[in-house]
């Protein structure tokens, strides 16, 4: 079992059981560990070179949540176990193993399917899958996840609940393009909260009210939203919250053109993430290096950075940020010259980001594609690809996009 590995079922196991019963259960993990390297003594080729052979993905995560699932079964009672359950869900989306608690939190609701004394359990794993699947850009199926989980929420009468639907839904809205959607579950999601009780989840709102108005162009607003929340987070030590808050705050460094107090923020978040094996976050901020050290013009350090999160995202099945990091492929390339490198690679996060409905990066891509095209001299195509990315900016009320795109065109005769 790797540190890593380790180190995070540790955490789960200390607040569920005795000192006794974690040593057991890593005896159990250790000859389970101890029986899966066992290979034959005498061993030719092709078998050999096949069973060495490390596969891209490789991984005794799942088998060791499943035994964990079985000891926990036998040793804690119903309303413990399902609480466990939920804190392991929560546990395994928080380090990208989203495939992970996709089967833990559906394990959930076949345990409390039908029991009405259950039925807040049932909102809260329907809202789990909901966030899940919109991580993997399948919108609809999140949508309809959310949906059921507000059902069951407002028949309880769950306000915090609904305010975590609405919360959730305004960021898939944002994802999509839809700002002034978004904006409005953002708010809503406030008005059913209690600003002493509900301190954590009134921080996750600023944060995304922040974000939307980073992606406005409106700096110093993002800048007091994310101030706001941060005080929040310190006062819980939210350690997973304070990692993303500080990518976010190294976004709005970034688009100000603030280059190395952005690299201070996203130093900043992935100490955090390291330590505590975020890798969701880890691959945001690895990205974001990438992107400022193509535009700084270091162009080893942008594609270490960008090979690193690819990696990662793809082991997390991120497929947004696969799309952005063609996109920064696409520019190093772009601005080594290798112009049909350069284009495979942004026509890829182009055609990644049309399959996920993104029409943030879609834009982004776009406009990458026009400054190729005129870089090539090009000019019907890149005046093409960048009013197609003025219609997208203007809708999401991009501002700051908006004038580049304005004065790329003006320069196009």
């Amino acid at each position: 079992m790797s540190d890593i590995t380790l180190d995070i079922i540790q955490r789960i196991l200390v607040n569920y059981f005795d000192k006794s019963q974690i040593t057991e259960f890593k005896e159990v993990l250790k000859r389970a560990s101890q029986s899966a390297k066992k290979t034959p003594r005498s061993i030719a080729s092709p078998e050999k070179e096949q069973l060495n052979t490390k596969l891209i993905g490789d991984d005794v995560f799942l088998s060791q949540v499943d035994l964990l699932i079985t000891f926990a079964n036998e040793r804690l009672q119903s309303s413990k176990l399902i609480e466990f359950l939920l804190f392991l869900g929560e546990t395994c989306i928080a380090h990208g193993e989203l495939n992970v608690s996709c089967r833990i939190y559906d394990n959930i609701l076949s345990i409390v399917n039908k029991d009405k004394a259950l039925e807040n359990i049932a909102a809260h794993s329907l809202l789990a899958l909901g966030e899940i699947y919109s991580r993997q850009a399948l919108w609809e199926k999140s949508i309809d996840h959310i949906n059921s989980a507000k059902r069951l929420f407002n028949r309880q009468k769950d306000l915090r609940g609904i305010a975590k639907c609405n919360n959730l839904l305004g960021t898939i809205y944002g994802d999509r393009g839809n700002i002034r959607k978004a904006q409005s579950c953002f708010e809503n999601s406030l008005t059913f909260l209690d600003l002493k009780k509900d301190i954590a989840l009134i921080g996750m709102v600023e944060t995304n009210l922040g974000i939307l108005n980073n992606i406005q162009g409106n700096h110093n607003e993002a800048h007091t939203f994310y101030q706001r929340a941060l005080v929040k987070y310190s006062q819980l030590k939210d350690s997973r919250r304070i990692c993303q808050l500080r990518h976010n705050m190294g976004m709005l460094q970034t688009q100000k053109g603030e280059f190395e107090s952005a690299l201070a923020e996203f130093d900043a978040s992935i100490a955090i993430a390291i330590k505590a094996s975020y890798l969701p976050d880890l691959a945001l901020s690895y990205l974001s290096k990438a992107y400022i050290y193509a535009q700084m013009n270091d162009f080893p350090l942008a594609m270490a950075f960008a090979d690193k999160s690819m990696d990662i995202c793809h082991k997390i099945n991120d497929r947004l940020s696969i799309a952005d990091l063609y996109k920064i492929k696409g520019i190093v390339e772009r601005k080594l010259k290798h112009y049909d490198l350069a284009k495979s690679y942004l026509l890829t996060s182009l055609r990644i980001n049309i399959e996920l409905e993104n029409p943030l990066n879609q834009a982004e891509s776009l406009y990458e594609m026009g400054i190729l095209n005129l870089e090539t001299d090009m000019k019907e195509e890149a005046a093409e690809n960048l009013q197609s990315a003025l219609v997208y900016f203007k809708k999401m009320r991009a501002n700051f996009m908006v004038e580049k795109v304005k004065e790329l065109l003006s320069g196009i005769s």
